[in-house]
């Protein structure tokens, strides 16, 4: 599903890149994303009352569709 969405977002040539911001405890959304070419860009802090992200980025050169 997530392979989908991405190249749904890379049709558009207008895309260079998706960010994407899971918690910074959801450690399995972190291996996951990693794992379809996403990389760590910096941890965020959203504020007293909310927990912080990752933000991470999958650059369209880096990406590669999945063998079908």
């Amino acid at each position: 599903m997530m392979q989908l969405a991405i190249k749904r977002c890379f049709s558009d040539a207008a895309v260079h890149a998706i960010l994407i911001d899971p918690l910074a405890t959801n450690v399995r959304a972190h291996r996951f994303y990693e794992r379809l070419g996403f990389k760590f860009i910096e941890q965020k802090q959203l504020g007293e009352d909310e927990s912080d992200c990752f933000v991470f980025k999958l650059k369209r050169e880096n990406w590669k569709l999945p063998a079908q």
